[in-house]
């Protein structure tokens, strides 16, 4: 049996490369994603994101450059020839920047984007899938925005679907990296489902060193000649400096501080003890990888250093750390790559999803069927 998948805000393909690498049958009939950013400070332009150029790369689909918040539900399902109800699964995964608590405004203001998460109730109404997916950060379900979320589930019960909604972490579930997040699974048929289950747990979570440490060698701005996904940005002497001086192995510039305070940037000197540890940090090789955000791109935004080579990680390392495939190939400059990986469902687990869909479904047919099959005869 095929079951087909539509994917809203599809990005580089994080949960379409999922669902075509797990065990059962999926085609992907339709993508759809705005590649343009927003604005710059001058309210003009925009930057491009790259990652309907990746999708195109590596799913073989061609997705729709639209700004989902402006696209017509039923024009969208016109143009791809789908008849309503025949959908398999409509992936909707809305992004998740106004809900995070690590923005600061979000405590405050709630983020225009967050509508998107209840929008996409309206392309479940005009599709009406046998199946629907969402996945955001944790805040979505428990955090200060979560009446979008509450709408969401009240918009696809009044369709009849049967929703679960939980907070999972990946790591606990194969990921080499600690990501926690909210995934949502809703069912037509109201069956029964978990977007990842016990059977999908790992009695040992995955580290950075499972993934990464076999790799090249490389200096900052090399680019392995085997492989152009393994490449990194150059850096200047100071934060080359400052890279040297942090100790291996899971250091920061906390450890810095008395050391060498000339490498610390005014802000660090400013920072109350213990506070943004991870800002300029190296990995540590035997722990999975801190949570991989849009801002990888930047060893000043987080923990995103080599735990051993004075340099940012590769993209081909931050995507195995994502859970992409070893030859998944990003399209669009250093910078867009780093962020379309950060902003990426990580592939292994929307295989588990994937899985997760189709068993379910396979075992609600075998019971109707054994139900059919035990009727009394009439005659």
């Amino acid at each position: 049996m095929s079951w087909s998948v539509v994917d809203l805000f599809s990005g580089p393909g994080g949960m379409s490369s999922g669902f075509l690498n797990s065990a059962f049958d999926f085609t992907h009939l339709g993508a759809v994603d705005l590649q343009k950013g927003k604005p710059g400070k001058d309210g003009k332009g925009g930057t491009t994101t790259g990652c309907n150029a990746t999708y195109e790369k590596n799913i073989g689909v061609t997705p729709f450059n639209e700004d989902i918040s402006q696209l017509d539900p039923r024009k969208f399902r016109e143009r791809l020839e789908i008849e309503q109800g025949d959908l398999g699964v409509l992936i909707s995964c809305a992004p998740c920047t106004g809900f995070s608590q690590k923005m600061a405004k979000n405590h405050f203001e709630d983020d225009s984007r967050n509508q998107l998460v209840s929008r996409s109730a309206l392309f479940v109404r005009e599709f009406m899938p046998e199946f629907f997916v969402m996945e955001n950060v944790k805040e979505l379900l428990n955090g200060k925005h979560r009446h979008h979320f509450h709408k969401l589930h009240s918009m696809l019960e009044s369709l009849g679907y049967r929703v679960d909604a939980q907070v999972y972490d990946f790591s606990k579930y194969g990921l080499p990296q600690k990501r926690i997040r909210a995934v949502i699974v809703a069912s037509r048929e109201g069956i029964g489902l978990q977007a990842l289950t016990k059977n999908d747990m790992v009695s040992r979570v995955s580290t950075v060193a499972d993934l990464i440490r076999g790799l090249p060698e490389l200096d900052h701005g090399q680019i392995d000649p085997n492989d152009p996904m393994h490449a990194c940005p150059s850096h200047t002497e100071p934060v080359l400096a400052r890279m040297q001086a942090i100790p291996a192995n899971g250091g920061s510039w906390a450890d810095i501080i008395d050391s060498h305070p000339h490498l610390l940037i005014p802000s660090m000197l400013n920072k109350r003890d213990g506070s943004f540890p991870d800002v300029y940090g190296r990995m540590w090789w035997d722990r999975p990888a801190p949570t991989i955000t849009r801002e990888c791109a930047s060893p000043g935004n987080g923990r995103y250093t080599h735990p051993e080579q004075n340099r940012l990680l590769t993209v081909r390392e931050m995507a195995l750390l994502q859970g992409f495939p070893a030859d998944y190939v990003f399209e669009g400059t250093l910078t867009q790559r780093y962020n379309q990986i950060g902003d990426s469902v990580p592939p292994m687990i929307a295989t588990k999803i994937a899985n997760n869909i189709a068993a379910a479904k396979n075992a609600s047919n075998s019971a109707k069927l054994l139900k059919a099959n035990h009727q009394p005869s009439l005659f």
